[in-house]
Parts: C-alpha cells; structure tokens; sequence
C-alpha cells in the first residue's frame, strides 16, 4: 500500500498542522516517505510541540505564524524558501 501512495523524497507544508486532521495528515505525509514537513499554526507552542511529537515519523519543522493575511502568507512562504 505505501508504494501505491508514496511521497518518497517530496516536501509538504501542513496549515493547522499541530492538531487535530492537519496533524493526522502530516503524520500520514511523513509515514508514507516525505522527506520534509512543514507545519504551520498560529500558537507556537503548540506547533513546536506537535513538529517535535511528529518528528519519530520524519523530519518534521514547525513553521508557526498566521496565515490568515497577505503579510502571513508572504511571511510563511519565505520562510519555506529561505530552508528549500
């Protein structure tokens, strides 16, 4: 089954990774061959707690901000290029 859905070498980013269904999604990213996730939340604690957590799947890196703006979006993307 995992060479029917392998991810094997890609990058994802996960927005609300560090609960919940984002956090169920980037374990299912990293448990299926991701090389790298990103996830992102708004209370950085919980996203550093949640990359720290997932990381016994994969490389997990928490990328916390809010993305409910431009200026977040921006933020987030450059960070994500600045590490890619």
């Amino acid at each position: 089954m995992q060479n029917l859905f392998s991810l094997e070498g890609r990058v994802a980013v996960v927005t609300g990774g560090s609960r919940g269904i984002g956090a169920m999604i980037a374990k299912g990213f990293l448990t299926y061959g991701a090389k790298r996730v990103y996830i992102t939340a708004r209370k950085a604690g919980a996203c550093d707690a949640a990359a720290e957590e997932l990381s016994q799947y994969g490389e997990c890196v928490s990328l916390p901000g809010d993305i409910s703006t431009m200026e977040g979006i921006e933020g987030l993307a450059s960070r994500i290029k600045e590490r890619e």
